[in-house]
């Protein structure tokens, strides 16, 4: 099984989070600086740890950022050739989410941009397991793909290897510890491919 985590990888959805940050913080009467940029160093990157981050009750914090996000009427874009690559990349094993996201959120971008059929399972945030505990747990599991070091970090927590894509919310020297970097997604089916046949 090839795990996708999905905010900054399948969906360009970092100005949305931002967005939707801002406003749940400003329910706690915290205002980020407008040059702030709370994710990219954020380990793990969770909304949790961000609470965390910012002495806001970690669990509190998620949620109203799930819930605020859920009632949205905007829908995230997808980052260019993503669609493109998943009917080949479900061609070399069965596809799955695993994200810090809740599933009904990542389920709602998939089904309006037509990507549900390519996934078998969706792994969301908000069950009070850490993103490497769910990802051991998955027995089939052969390769993340991730944009964070936090998704680096769970798959080797899971034994498996990690492959990091340069298009998502942390920059690439965080995501130097990964097996494979790759800036674009002909790179990244490529990677698949030779992880797939080995």
């Amino acid at each position: 099984m090839i795990c996708f985590d999905f905010d900054g990888v399948i969906a360009d959805s970092h100005d949305f989070w931002l967005r939707v940050c801002r406003e749940t913080l400003a329910e706690f009467d915290v205002c980020l600086a407008p040059e702030a940029r709370p994710f990219a160093r954020l380990d793990p990157l969770t909304f949790e740890q961000l609470g965390r981050d910012l002495e806001i009750e970690p669990t509190h914090f998620a949620t109203r950022m799930a819930r605020r996000a859920e009632a949205s009427t905007e829908i995230p874009s997808l980052f260019p050739d993503i669609a493109n690559l998943l009917p080949d990349a479900a061609e070399l094993a069965p596809l799955a989410i695993l994200s810090s996201s809740r599933a009904q959120f990542i389920k709602t971008v998939l089904a309006y941009h037509g990507l549900a059929p390519y996934f078998v399972d969706v792994f969301g945030g908000g069950s009070g397991r850490s993103k490497a505990d769910t990802l051991k747990s998955i027995p089939a599991a052969q390769v993340m793909i991730g944009d964070a070091v936090s998704d680096i970090m769970a798959a080797r927590a899971a034994g498996i290897p990690a492959i990091a894509v340069t298009w998502g919310w942390q920059d690439r020297n965080a995501l130097a510890a990964a097996d494979v970097v790759v800036d674009t997604c002909p790179d990244l089916l490529s990677a698949l491919r030779h992880m797939c046949s080995s």
